[in-house]
Order: C-alpha cells, then sequence, then structure tokens
C-alpha cells in the first residue's frame, strides 16, 4: 500500500501514456524543425495541450481536405482507418504517424484474421451511449475487410448470435473498462460454445490503462477523496472516474481550479485534515496534477488559518 506522506498525494502511475507522450513530442520535434505541423484532429482528448499548440501556431483539422501539400501531417495516437494514408500519400503529404505502437498491432491483427474469413468482433465504443463512436473504434474498423460486429455491453451479444459467421476474432478498444471487458468476453465466449462456433480473443487493453487504474485504486484505500482530472470528452478519464467512485467520494474535473466548486455536486465535507487522492487519465499531463496538489494545499493552509 502507498503511505500518505501529507495530505494529498499523487498516483504513482498516471498522466499522459507513451503513445500519447510520442505524438505530442513528435509534434513539437517537427514544428521546432520548421515543419508546417498540422495536427489531423485533437492530438488528445485534453483542452489544455490543444490549446497549447493552437497556441503555438499549429493547425488542428478535422478533414482531410483542409490540408495542403506543404503541410506535414501528425496522425494521433488513436491511429487512422486507411483511407486517410492512402489520402495524404496520393497528395504527397508528409506525415508522422504517431498511432499508438498496442493500436497498430490492432490494426495488424483484424486485417490478418479478416482476410482469414473471421469476422471480427470489436469490443468498444462505438455511440451506443452517447451517440459519439470513439477515434479509435473508427480506425480500427477502417482495417476489417467486412464488416465487424461491434459490442458496446451485453445486450450487443445478441448480434452474435444471429450472425451466420462460423469463426469469430475479437480485439477490445484499449482504453475499454477491463472489468466490463471480461464480463461481456466470457459471455461472449459462452454463446460461442453453445454456438459450435470458433472464437479467438485479443483482449487488447492497454497496459498504461490498467496500471492508472490499479494504482488510484490502491490510492483510494488510504485518502478521503480522489479526484480525477483529464478531458470531459475523455473515455478513458471518464472510466477511472466511474471505477474510482465506486470505492471513495470522487469528483472528476476539467479545469483544476474548479475543483472546491465540483464537490459541491457530492456533498462532500472538505476540511483541513482531508487526506486527498490526485489522479488523472492517458490524456492528461502530470504537470497539471501538480498544479492541483499546490491549489488543495492552499486552501487547506486557509482553513487552518481560520482556526
Amino acid at each position: 500500500m502507498v503511505k500518505v506522506m501529507d495530505n494529498v498525494i499523487i498516483s504513482k502511475v498516471c498522466g499522459l501514456c507513451a503513445g500519447c507522450n510520442n505524438a505530442i513530442t513528435t509534434a513539437k520535434q517537427k514544428y521546432n524543425s520548421g515543419k508546417n505541423v498540422v495536427l489531423f484532429k485533437e492530438i488528445v482528448h485534453n483542452p489544455h495541450v490543444n490549446k497549447m499548440f493552437e497556441d503555438t501556431g499549429i493547425t488542428i483539422v478535422d478533414d482531410l481536405e483542409q490540408i495542403t501539400p506543404d503541410n506535414h501531417v501528425i496522425i494521433r495516437a488513436h491511429g487512422e482507418p486507411p483511407e486517410t494514408y492512402d489520402y495524404l500519400t496520393q497528395n504527397n503529404i508528409e506525415f508522422s504517424d504517431c498511432t499508438c505502437v498496442n493500436v497498430a498491432k490492432i490494426h495488424e491483427m483484424v486485417t490478418k484474421y479478416s482476410n482469414d474469413g473471421f469476422e471480427i468482433i470489436i469490443l468498444g465504443k462505438y455511440g451506443k451511449s452517447n451517440g459519439k463512436m470513439h477515434p479509435e473504434t473508427k480506425g480500427t474498423i477502417g482495417w476489417c475487410k467486412t464488416e465487424p460486429i461491434l459490442i458496446e455491453d451485453a445486450e450487443d451479444i445478441e448480434k452474435i448470435k444471429t450472425s451466420t459467421a462460423e469463426k469469430f476474432y475479437l480485439v477490445c478498444q484499449t482504453t475499454f473498462n477491463e472489468e466490463k471487458a471480461n464480463a461481456i468476453i466470457q459471455e461472449i465466449s459462452d454463446v460461442c460454445k453453445l454456438l459450435n462456433k470458433e472464437l479467438i480473443t485479443n483482449k487488447s487493453i492497454c497496459g498504461a490503462q490498467k496500471n492508472i487504474n490499479k494504482y488510484s485504486v490502491e490510492i483510494s484505500t488510504e485518502v478521503d477523496l480522489m479526484i480525477v482530472v483529464g478531458g470531459k470528452n475523455s473515455s478513458n478519464s471518464r472510466e477511472l472516474f466511474n471505477n474510482l467512485k465506486q470505492y471513495k467520494p470522487s469528483i472528476f474535473i476539467e479545469e483544476v481550479e474548479d475543483w472546491f466548486e465540483e464537490l459541491k455536486t457530492i456533498n462532500f465535507e472538505f476540511t483541513a485534515e482531508t487526506k486527498v487522492g490526485l489522479t488523472a487519465g492517458a490524456s492528461t499531463p502530470k504537470e497539471e496534477l501538480f498544479e492541483l496538489k499546490q491549489l488543495i494545499e492552499n486552501k487547506q493552509m486557509e482553513l487552518r488559518n481560520e482556526n
């Protein structure tokens, strides 16, 4: 267990994952080398990081047709379908492919298995709950040679029951909730056994995501309150928050200065002695946690002085 040495501690593992960090670093290096850098879509789901690039003069575009031959395009860690690469290549546009190595491996495997006659099952967020398909899931779909089966929750398993395919290959969105994935995969396995259909499973959930959850939960046992920092549209940050609030009173904030106001939404009584654990999803720079730690410590000092 983590021993709390003061009232505010930061999770041992949290913040930018290797894939996101690589994309950010590559974009900075290309810009500093004199390239006319363009980010194809938000580089991470964090408004502060994206604003930092825009303030530097680096453009974020959502449409390939907005890109010109003099641009150097950064493909973010979420990955892209083949048509994105085809467009850039055919138009002689330079690009740096910063697709996470774990995501790239998924693309490789779904291509291989769909070519071998397997129907691909993608366990990921395709927009069922909020109408917005996760960009990683969208990218993976593009690498399947036939239309895959999309699973977001247990209700979707009905799609497998009605499929005429005899063999399936399953992959997971790398940031999908592991506990939920385990339960759904077990149900899918049971269905395939019952129907006498072949199932190969690749539980491709990112190790960084697992460790962020692991160490954040560990810290939650030592504190009174957990605070998750991340972009509101960050899937992995939202999953982290949903997991932690099962263990301890928790809030999820995008702006660190909003932390005290956000406590009112859960009726939490904050005092000078409250022990707080801080963590962040894989798209949040750790510097934001250091800033939040200082804000909380200042507030607790203020409360002590009042008494």
